[in-house]
């Protein structure tokens, strides 16, 4: 991948840190320098090493944009704050004031509403049965449209990765298979592209490779034929894991014949400051 460099770069930025507070404990500054201007891909173990420093982590349930639980501005700019900062916990005690409850009242105001507790509920607590049934007062809002909205993809799949974790392969890939149904070709929203990353999880979770690494790469591909890098890092993350886990276990998948993850398969040493 050309601009995999540029792509580290970004996020390494985004995050106010400098090329040796991230290649300490990991590679020399030369190293990370040259993969930062694209000459060198690293392998896989050196990109997971990398995003652990850049604190990418799997469960990322970041929106690129949020949803209205309410017509009340001042609410939903709280939602979205308490969002941005990852600040749950009190994410949930306003979505628990009766101040703001009795001001939910559309359908997609209930959806985005029951959606965001359930994010909630995993981030703070990891109470998968809690979220599952969030997620389904969530989904059974949405009425009986047969056209999704993006909103109803993330829930399908938040859904999706709540049953993988349970290990209950059946109902999470019909969920999978809902959320990534007839997906959208046209009016690009980049939330959309955490439905391709959390299928993926999800499918990693279940040990389903050829599927994770199939998905991770339609999301990228998505991703970048929309001028987007909103999960990009996190896709490229969990491919590098992906690939890991394959070369660890010896297995001989069809996922190999994936051009983006053919760019993992370099195993070029790297200066270590180990």
């Amino acid at each position: 991948m050309e601009n995999l460099g540029d792509i580290l770069k970004e996020a390494r930025q985004q995050r106010n840190l400098s090329q040796l507070e991230i290649a300490e404990d990991v590679c020399s500054q030369s190293t990370l320098s040259e993969i930062e201007h694209n000459k060198y891909i690293p392998n896989t173990q050196l990109l997971i090493n990398l995003c652990k420093k850049l604190s990418i982590v799997f469960d990322d349930l970041t929106l690129a944009s949020n949803f209205k639980i309410c017509k009340e501005k001042y609410f939903n700019q709280k939602v979205s704050s308490f969002y941005r900062t990852q600040d749950f916990l009190q994410l949930r005690i306003f979505l628990n004031r009766p101040t703001v409850l009795e001001t939910v009242q559309t359908s997609k105001q209930t959806q985005a509403y029951y959606f965001y507790l359930a994010v909630c509920s995993l981030k703070l607590d990891h109470k998968f049965d809690e979220a599952k049934e969030l997620l389904k007062l969530s989904l059974a809002s949405t009425g009986h449209s047969r056209k999704q909205s993006t909103l109803t993809r993330l829930g399908n799949v938040a859904l999706a990765y709540v049953y993988a974790s349970q290990g209950l392969k059946t109902s999470a890939l019909r969920q999978i298979e809902l959320s990534l149904n007839n997906f959208p070709k046209t009016a690009y929203e980049e939330n959309l592209n955490l439905v391709f990353y959390i299928a993926a999880l999800s499918y990693f979770q279940l040990s389903e490779f050829d599927s994770a690494m199939e998905v991770i790469e339609r999301g990228i591909h998505y991703i970048m034929e929309n001028n987007s890098h909103f999960m990009l890092i996190n896709s490229l993350y969990l491919m590098a894991n992906v690939a890991e886990m394959v070369k660890q276990n010896n297995a001989q998948l069809a996922i190999k014949n994936y051009d983006l993850f053919t760019a993992f398969l370099h195993e070029r040493a790297y200066e270590s400051v180990n």
